[in-house]
């Protein structure tokens, strides 16, 4: 009788660690299964990353100065890399005023232009204003804006 309880025991207790394996594979295939799903966010999260800070962007604007081409609070496609800067483009650039405040403004007048007060644009700058003249703050006070300073191209 003893021996039959002892076999009873061993037999219960390889039992029961089958189980424990089998309980410890089925975690380690959830753990896997979900290294592989964040293996797979990882790339995506970078390609949208790289995507957003340097090729396209999407921006909204504030404020009046463009309208009625860019209404307050309109959406943006900024197209951030690979483009030419050319008269009559809608820019997203840095405010020459305010460093921290972003601007949306037209290309006016290219490098070696005449302003309109008769001066020439100096070179790696452009003229910029809003098509809303009364309600803009552009190169009208400020003077022309360095091209360092634009950091993409509206292409809705």
């Amino acid at each position: 009788m003893n021996q039959f309880f002892l076999y009873n025991q061993i037999k219960q207790i390889k039992k029961n660690n089958f189980v424990v394996n089998i309980k410890m594979l089925s975690s380690l295939k959830q753990i896997l299964a979900s290294q592989k799903e964040i293996l797979m966010v990882i790339p995506a999260f970078c390609s949208y990353y790289l995507l957003t800070q340097h090729v396209i962007s999407f921006e909204v604007s504030e404020g009046q100065s463009m309208h009625p081409t860019v209404k307050d609070g309109e959406f943006v496609v900024v197209q951030r890399a690979l483009y030419k800067i050319q008269k009559g483009d809608i820019i997203i650039a840095k405010s020459p005023v305010r460093p921290d405040y972003i601007v949306c403004k037209r290309i006016i007048h290219l490098e070696d232009e005449i302003d309109p007060y008769g001066n020439k644009v100096p070179k790696n700058h452009v003229w910029i204003e809003g098509d809303n003249g009364k309600l803009s703050f552009d190169s009208k006070f400020h003077g022309p804006i360095p091209i360092n300073l634009i950091y993409g191209r509206v292409i809705y």
